[in-house]
């Protein structure tokens, strides 16, 4: 449940960063999502297990999302998020519930621009997310952790209004007391490579090569899918076909890559098929579909 709610709150936020005639915080999609499923298959030294599926279920009102229902494969319902908007139709909070989960997010802006996100629960402050721009690209997101080491991280992954959900879920505040800081990479619109320091130690790399076609998630309170502000810099223009990622541990380095294919409508993807292999042995298979009003 907790891995799908991240996926649920990646794509809001992911859309909300990506529309350049909106602005921060903004998600005002021109195709709305209705419902998005996901499956996964998970194979280990050739043993495959596959989970139930789960999905979500996306509410409008008028322009703007109202909310995100989070329901397993049976139907049953796992949570959901409902976002607040200011007069300029930004994102504000994140009222997130996930099993006995509650967290809120609440945005803040300098201007135009989104500067932070601060995570609470149950009242108590949990994280903080900065963003540093060069220009219109967002170049360091610093997350700083104040958790103890007995305490749950949340559910929800704030970055999914901000980010692609190929690059938000990596982006997370520490299990423990800490500050990582992510330092990105722009290739034109899309993001390229990112640096991974905990508490000033480089600790993994990433990079990602894309396609020619329109990211459903981009704007996702911007002008699209995945955009919060006309944040075209903040989230991808384009979909993830290839990404590659390296853990540096003491031991040895652990390898990850993720291949991806997409069935598309009108030039936006109707069904996403991506399989995750690691030097660990582990290959697991998801199979994504989106349904639009």
């Amino acid at each position: 449940m907790k891995n799908f709610a991240k996926i649920a709150v990646f794509v809001f936020i992911s859309a909300s960063l990506l529309m350049s005639c909106q602005k921060d915080g903004q998600y005002l999609p021109k195709k709305k999502i209705a419902k998005i499923e996901h499956v996964t298959s998970s194979t280990i030294f050739g043993v495959t297990t596959t989970a139930v599926t789960s999905y979500q279920e996306w509410e409008w009102s008028g322009k703007l999302l109202n909310k995100i229902t989070l329901r397993s494969g049976d139907g049953d319902v796992n949570g959901f998020i409902v976002p607040k908007y200011d007069s300029k139709k930004r994102v504000t909070s994140l009222h997130c519930v996930s099993g006995d989960d509650i967290d809120d997010f609440n945005f803040t802006y300098d201007g135009k621009n989104l500067m932070k996100i601060t995570h609470y629960s149950s009242d108590k402050d949990v994280a903080e997310y900065t963003f540093t721009k060069d220009g219109k690209n967002v170049v360091e997101i610093t997350v700083n952790s104040y958790t103890s080491k007995d305490y749950e991280i949340a559910a929800i992954n704030p970055l999914q209004f901000v980010l692609p959900n190929e690059i938000a879920e990596v982006i997370k505040p520490s299990a423990e007391k800490a500050t990582v800081v992510y330092r990105l990479v722009w290739d034109g619109k899309n993001l390229a490579s990112m640096e991974e320091l905990r508490n000033g130690v480089l600790v993994a790399n990433y990079d990602w090569k894309y396609d020619d076609y329109i990211n459903p998630l981009k704007g996702l309170f911007s002008n699209g899918y995945g955009s919060l502000n006309g944040f075209e810099a903040l989230y991808s223009a384009n979909n993830v076909v290839e990404s590659h990622s390296v853990t540096h541990l003491a031991i040895s380095d652990v390898e990850s890559h993720n291949k991806y294919d997409y069935v598309y409508e009108d030039d936006y993807p109707v069904k996403k098929i991506w399989v995750s292999t690691s030097t660990t042995g582990l290959e697991v298979t998801h199979t994504q579909s989106f349904l639009y009003n």
